[in-house]
């Protein structure tokens, strides 16, 4: 007996008129019912342990200027060809992996000065047998158009699987071009399920810093398509640089990596130094949040239901209570969108200002109360920390 298909129900009898379009009957290979097989999640690498960089689909390397990217780029490839860890990440895969480098920034000579003095030593291997596993290719000198036919044609040829594109800014003439920039990351999207691989786009923070604010229309698109968002920073006044996963579908990677360069010109893990800023005046700022250094009439004003006060230190008198206050404000919710947070969090605690709400909100986030994580539509939402 013939498997039931709803389609072909729908059809009826040879030669009778047919009541459902051509663009269902597409439209259903794509259906996903509880008997759908579908491939298992596969993650490339793990960082302090956790899965990161799946295959079929997009990651995020973000940060300003010259704050880092390229290292971090230069330490995923190594571990993906390494036999052992590098820094804190790991291959998943026991065999290497095959990377492709899409370089559009950068120099000839910059390019393969990175691949044979940082890339190789850091996996530490023989650079013949390593260039086996990887197809470097500098596309600076390119087209915008030549740069995407070509990175199409070397996915489809060499079937890679890590991909890096730094910057995928150069693919497109414009990146605040909304059809432009959606044309292209669907297109990604395809080329990382159609070839089983995972692509890693590299984009610049807007001049803001701010850390959801990537750079045009093509970062707003990049922040609702990609699986996973990392940050790359400089610490301030010290030569320290670090990487911190800031979005995530999955996997949550709550520790920050935190490395140096040595004199070899290559990164090494070290210590969240123990930076104190100064104010104007060379003073040492307190290394308390902001949030608190407000007048003691203004606290007054708040719901008194989630404010702590500390009559025994002068430094900090009062503080909020964050855990119970963003918890009453999510209520039962498993996640709650950022807008939404802010009108409760505002409305319990009696805040009034929406830019004194993102300083305690960043506090938050900072105390691992609430952290943020994209939802299955791709839109940025809170979520409670589960200790």
């Amino acid at each position: 007996m013939n498997e039931f298909d709803p389609i072909e129900e729908e059809l009826g009898p040879v030669g009778e008129a047919s009541s459902v379009s051509p663009l269902v009957v597409k439209l259903d290979k794509h259906r996903i019912t509880s008997d759908t097989n579908v491939p298992d999640e596969e993650f490339l690498l793990r960082m302090f342990g956790k899965p990161c960089f799946p295959r079929r689909d997009l990651s995020a390397i973000t940060g300003t200027e010259k704050c880092g990217k390229t290292f971090f780029t230069t330490m995923l490839m190594a571990c993906a060809a390494a036999q052992e860890k590098v820094l804190e990440m790991e291959r998943i895969p026991e065999e290497p992996l095959k990377i492709l480098w899409y370089d559009t920034e950068q120099s000839l000579a910059s390019t393969k000065n990175i691949i044979t003095e940082r890339i190789y030593k850091l996996a530490k291997g023989d650079a013949k047998e390593l260039d086996s596993h990887f197809f470097v290719f500098n596309v600076r000198a390119c087209t915008y158009q030549e740069r995407m036919d070509y990175l199409v044609a070397a996915i489809e040829t060499y079937k890679p699987d890590l991909v890096i594109i730094d910057n995928v800014c150069d693919l497109i003439p414009n990146i605040n071009v909304s059809e432009d920039c959606i044309q292209l990351i669907d297109q990604l999207m395809q080329l990382s399920a159609l070839h089983n691989c995972n692509i890693s786009v590299v984009i610049h923070l807007n001049r803001s810093g701010e850390k959801r604010g990537l750079r045009g229309w093509l970062g707003t698109e990049i922040l609702h398509k990609a699986f996973e968002v990392y940050i790359c920073d400089q610490i301030e006044k010290t030569d320290v640089l670090s990487v911190e996963q800031n979005l995530t579908r999955k996997y949550k990677i709550p520790e920050t990596l935190y490395y140096e360069i040595d004199d070899n010109g290559l990164p090494v893990v070290t210590a969240k130094p123990n930076f104190q800023p100064r104010d104007q005046n060379g003073h040492y700022k307190t290394n308390k949040p902001e949030p608190y250094l407000i007048k003691s009439e203004q606290v007054d004003s708040f719901n008194q239901e989630y404010i702590i006060r500390n009559a025994s230190s002068a430094k900090l008198p009062w503080e909020w209570d964050m855990k119970k206050l963003f918890n009453n404000a999510m209520g039962n919710c498993a996640e709650m969108g950022l807008e939404m947070l802010q009108k409760h969090v505002m409305e319990l605690s009696g805040i009034k200002q929406p830019k004194y709400y993102d300083k305690v909100f960043k506090l938050a986030l900072d105390q691992r109360v609430v952290q943020t994580t994209m939802d299955k539509c791709g839109r940025v939402v809170a979520i409670p920390v589960v200790p």
